[in-house]
């Protein structure tokens, strides 16, 4: 019995000794100052847990708080968590924080309050600001300052022109922690195209960056450009353009040495030569331009924007015009085409013309094809008989009494030559249009009584003089056109 109590009492003392022994967890803490920030710690019981503040404050016990405006309380995951809120946590609020449980602490917070810092800038007497705007000059080296104030603890600074790193010497001076001051100086040149100037903190862990900003207005001295162009035969323009800020508030324009001119622009008469050039200044400093030398009407300067815009005008109107012509003409040449193709095909069948291929035409390879076939004059093909047909008629094998009926009477030259003819059945059936007319002489050869009827197919394959003389016509539109102008007729009446 006594054994066991002596057992139970030397591990009581062991296990206070490892208790004691126990080193607690610590943790870094951060609160913005005016807000509130919660520690948590894991316990065993929630009676005998107790909160202390820089291991001398007892701020708890169990669930009760000796400053509840201060501090709140509360258990977590079935007692096995016990959280402690600090309220609107300011600088006194900063310090240690521990957790014991049954008397060991079990838990540290080291709590750290951090104070936003304001910032402001600051410019040498020789910069003037109005309104957040700061004039600088361009190509003179700029000094501003960038100041932050009241910061916990100290900030960085870090300075940008429109949105990018700026280019210039920085100095940064840390002053002593309880002033908490911070200076930075930016020494650069400013551009033309600056438009704002930024100081940006860093350095702290809640507290967001801060930024402050300004307007740049860069100003520069003019620089100028003298514009000459020929506004009618008489005058001419010159206009004197600069670039500056703040713009010119002196002009001159100078002609021959002499101020014409305290305008930017002014018209002259251009009868005589003359040398001008022109200047405009303002608070930061002057320009003139180049003297240029203008002859009598001044040949060869620019001519005025409304003059060059009329030639473009004429220029465009003039192309739209030949564009259409050729479309007509093209449209044109291709209507007449078909026609042409249109009324060849149909003349060759009627005329029912022997169409060579080879031999002395062999030039005309495919007449059915209607677009290598010209138009053929059919009045030229009516008026001339056959010479088949003249043959037939001076070998005297004509029967007249068989003979079909005639629409028209036959000349007196067509009567003696049909007297002795040969058998009606054997003579072609004629064109009466070409009986009206009067053998030509190729006629009156052919009636000489010269044809051999052993002959008449030979002589049919191949063609006569006149059939050579269609052909040519066939492959040559123009005498076709020429041959109608001189015999008169018209295909579409024979047709």
């Amino acid at each position: 019995m006594w054994h066991h109590l002596i057992w139970i009492l030397v591990l009581w003392l062991l296990s206070g000794i490892t208790t004691a022994n126990q080193v607690p967890q610590r943790a870094s803490e951060v609160a913005l100052i005016g807000t509130n920030r919660t520690l948590v710690c894991n316990i065993t019981s929630v009676e005998l847990t107790v909160w202390m503040f820089n291991n001398k404050d007892q701020l708890s016990q169990g669930l009760t708080i000796f400053t509840p405006s201060q501090y709140a309380l509360d258990v977590r995951n079935d007692d096995t968590q016990m959280a402690l809120t600090v309220i609107t946590a300011d600088e006194d609020d900063e310090g240690l924080y521990s957790c014991q449980d049954q008397g060991n602490p079990v838990m540290e917070f080291i709590l750290t309050i951090e104070i936003p810092p304001t910032l402001k800038f600051e410019f040498s007497n020789s910069i003037h600001s109005t309104n957040g705007t700061v004039d600088v000059t361009f190509t003179e080296e700029t000094a501003v300052q960038c100041i932050a104030r009241g910061s916990k603890p100290l900030v960085s600074l870090r300075w940008e022109v429109d949105g990018r790193g700026a280019v210039g010497e920085v100095a940064t001076n840390n002053s002593r922690d309880d002033e908490r001051i911070t200076v930075s100086t930016l020494r650069y040149i400013p551009n033309v195209g600056d438009k704002t100037l930024a100081c940006i903190t860093g350095g702290q862990q809640v507290v967001l960056s801060k930024k402050v900003e300004a307007k740049i207005n860069v100003m520069y001295a003019p620089k100028c450009s003298l514009l000459i162009s020929n506004e009618t035969t008489n005058e001419f323009r010159l206009f004197c353009r600069c670039e500056a800020n703040p713009p010119p508030n002196n002009y001159g324009i100078y002609v021959n040495d002499s101020l014409q001119s305290t305008e930017k622009e002014v018209f002259i008469s251009s009868q005589s030569p003359a040398v001008v050039f022109c200047n405009a200044s303002n608070i930061i400093g002057a320009d003139t331009t180049d003297p240029v030398e203008l002859g009598e009407f001044h040949v060869g300067q620019p001519i005025s924007g409304g003059i060059i815009a009329l030639i473009v005008c004429v220029l465009i109107l003039l192309i739209l015009m030949i564009a259409l012509v050729i479309v007509f003409l093209q449209r044109r040449k291709v209507k007449k085409h078909q026609d042409s193709h249109g009324r060849t095909l149909a003349t060759c069948e009627a005329s029912k013309i022997p169409l060579p291929v080879g031999g002395e035409q062999g030039k005309i390879e495919d007449m059915s094809n209607p677009s290598s076939v010209p138009l053929i004059d059919q009045s030229s093909q009516k008026a001339e008989p056959s010479e088949q047909m003249n043959k037939e008629v001076t070998e005297g094998k004509g029967d007249p009494s068989k003979e079909s009926p005639q629409k028209a009477e036959p000349s007196e030259q067509n009567k003696e030559n049909t007297d002795d003819t040969s058998d009606p059945s054997k003579v072609p059936l004629m064109d009466p249009s070409s009986q009206k007319d009067v053998p030509s002489e190729q006629d009156k050869e052919n009636t000489e009584g010269k044809g051999d009827p052993s002959k008449e197919s030979s002589q049919r394959d191949v063609p006569s003089e006149q059939d050579k003389d269609i052909l040519q016509d066939m492959t040559n539109p123009g005498e076709g056109e020429k041959w109608k102008e001189e015999h008169g007729g018209d295909d579409d009446e024979e047709l």
